[in-house]
């Protein structure tokens, strides 16, 4: 079932593009990022606005929670009635659980595409959908780019800084201002959340093939432009932290 939904539509998808852009390999991965994006949109936008939300509630949350810290079905139903609930929290997180499949599924498409070893090959062919236009025209993959193996990880580590640089930015941008008044612990646990993201997604730039690093940067990106759409208080936290 995951071959069939994610992994043979992805590996089909890439090599698509790849015929339709000159056999560039890098540009078909970078137009494939921009559409799962827009495929995202919805998901994103809701767990933004969210997130915004949830960062103006905190003060009144904390003044609720002080003054029924010895009633808590009363602080309960005052919490419901300010639109606090176990809703809004999962709407917040919902994205980040949806992204994870689409990068394992991309990171395997990507190494099915490119098809380095011989038996790969074989994978390859039982991937691609039969009426797939000119299929031995298009293998093997063209899989560099500058001075990258598309398959292999940045052996002088550009893209592993460009991920970690951009995720933070992504992160700093689109994390909430504290709000007078609000929960110390949580803004703290949000930085904290947002390090550990940027952590990882650089570890994984060091490990991985460099195709899926180009995915995290261009998404990174994306990811930015579309926050500073939301409303005017975002674009202007967007353009104020790129200056």
């Amino acid at each position: 079932m995951w071959n069939s939904l994610i992994i043979y539509p992805f590996t089909n998808a890439l090599l698509l593009l790849y015929s339709l852009v000159g056999q560039n390999f890098t540009l078909a991965i970078i137009i494939f990022t921009i559409l799962i994006r827009l495929l995202t949109v919805p998901l994103t936008l809701s767990s933004q606005r969210n997130q915004a939300r949830m960062a103006e509630m905190q003060p009144k949350l904390k003044a609720l929670q002080e003054k029924y810290k010895d009633q808590p079905e009363k602080l309960n139903a005052e919490m419901a009635a300010l639109g606090y609930g176990p809703g809004q929290m999962l709407g917040g997180c919902l994205p980040m659980f949806i992204q994870f499949p689409l990068l394992i599924g991309l990171y395997q498409s990507i190494t099915y595409a490119m098809a380095v070893a011989p038996l790969s090959l074989l994978d390859l062919y039982h991937a691609i959908y039969p009426f797939f236009p000119n299929f031995a025209g298009l293998v093997p993959v063209n899989n560099h780019f500058l001075w990258l193996n598309l398959a292999l990880p940045d052996p002088i580590y550009v893209l592993p800084v460009l991920v970690a640089a951009t995720t933070w930015l992504q992160q700093a941008v689109m994390t909430p201002a504290a709000q007078p008044g609000g929960d110390a612990k949580s803004a703290q646990m949000t930085k904290s959340m947002g390090m550990s993201m940027t952590i990882m997604f650089a570890f994984m730039s060091l490990q991985f093939a460099s195709g899926l690093s180009i995915y995290f940067v261009v998404s990174n990106i994306i990811g930015l432009v579309q926050y500073g759409f939301i409303d005017s208080k975002s674009r202007a936290r967007t353009l104020a932290m790129l200056r």
